[in-house]
């Protein structure tokens, strides 16, 4: 798997969340505007309602869910890091008594919008904001591992990795690339050198600055548009940059079905599993290359992002085609479908 794959694989245990089951989903509705609630009257001791049951959304705004559940994550890393009077702490800090009040206020928000697809998909793009705000942190604190390399910047050197990638191995071309890019032989062997040094962490002990420097490195090369599919990898890639929103979703047109998509990682998969030569599979099988690959990446990993019930899809179809080219030896398997 490419470098693209890789960070892929990271956002999706960082941000894996379970599909609705299909009848919930055909039953969604437009989310309910719900106002602060207003004090609530004094009652008899005889009153039907248990106070325990009354709404409480703490102060919080009912309709910022994303604001809800970073609200959630920050507690829980606080009761994590620091124990019960951390946890109790910053659920002041936030607003709440503590811990208790805490959880009375998330089986408020559980019990309104706990079957809504938005509010679910809300904790997807709060975890991946958030995810994006630390490596921003960590990369304005570790701007060295951003510096040029002998004056070439991270999108140069990205850019030219691109070009090349389109080559093979014709040395004809790769030395006009380099002429182009302003290098000599040498001079790219050590610029490369030590940029492959910094992406590997070897230049900051953070890992979210390494995070940081992988994913702007990814951006540039997509935004680059080389191959077959360079077009779309340009028009998606910029998503997909540290300081980009999360989850905006992808730009234009599929450059396969999901299915589809599906089918070749799982090719490669098993094929790597075989100790196949996945690169020449891939060529042989589907007339793609690796950099095809990582530029249809850019636009279905900006789907999976927006919603999580298309990651979940592609998962089930990822599995499926794994144990079908498995199965098949790395030949041409029926792709019907009955998952």
């Amino acid at each position: 798997m490419g470098l693209f794959d890789k960070m892929k694989n990271k956002v999706a245990q960082m941000t894996g969340q379970q599909a609705e089951p299909e009848a919930q989903q055909q039953h969604q509705h437009q989310q309910p505007q719900y106002a602060a609630p207003e004090p609530e009257p004094e009652q008899d001791d005889d009153a039907d309602e248990d106070a325990d049951e009354a709404d409480d959304w703490g102060g919080w705004d009912p309709n910022d869910h994303q604001g809800y559940w970073r609200r959630l994550k920050q507690i829980e890393t606080a009761g994590n890091n620091g124990g019960d009077e951390a946890c109790d702490a910053k659920c002041r800090e936030l607003g709440l008594r503590d811990y208790s009040h805490m959880q009375r206020v998330r089986d408020t928000f559980q019990k309104h919008f706990g079957d809504n697809h938005d509010f679910s998909q809300a904790a997807v793009q709060a975890a991946m904001q958030e995810q994006r705000d630390a490596m921003g942190s960590a990369a304005s604190q570790n701007q060295e591992i951003f510096a040029p390399v002998e004056g070439v910047t991270l999108e140069h050197y990205a850019t030219t990795q691109a070009k090349a990638a389109t080559i093979g191995g014709d040395m004809g071309k790769w030395s006009q690339i380099l002429q182009e890019a302003g290098f000599d032989q040498a001079k790219w062997e050590r610029v490369s050198g030590e940029w492959t040094r910094r992406m590997s962490g070897q230049a900051s002990g953070d890992m979210n600055a390494t995070m940081a420097l992988l994913t702007e490195y990814s951006k540039y090369f997509g935004q680059a548009g080389q191959g077959q599919y360079g077009a779309t990898a340009a028009a998606n890639a910029g998503g997909a940059g540290v300081y980009s929103a999360a989850g905006g979703g992808a730009v234009g047109a599929e450059p396969c079905t999901l299915e589809r998509y599906a089918e070749i990682g799982g090719a490669q998969s098993a094929w790597a599993q075989q100790g196949r030569d996945v690169n020449a599979m891939l060529q042989q099988q589907f007339g793609m290359n690796a950099l095809d690959w990582s530029n249809i990446s850019q636009y279905w990993s900006a789907k999976f992002m927006a919603d999580y019930r298309i990651a979940g899809r592609y998962g089930d179809l990822l599995t499926h085609y794994t144990e079908q080219y498995m199965a098949a030896g790395g030949g041409n398997p029926d792709s019907d479908i009955d998952i």
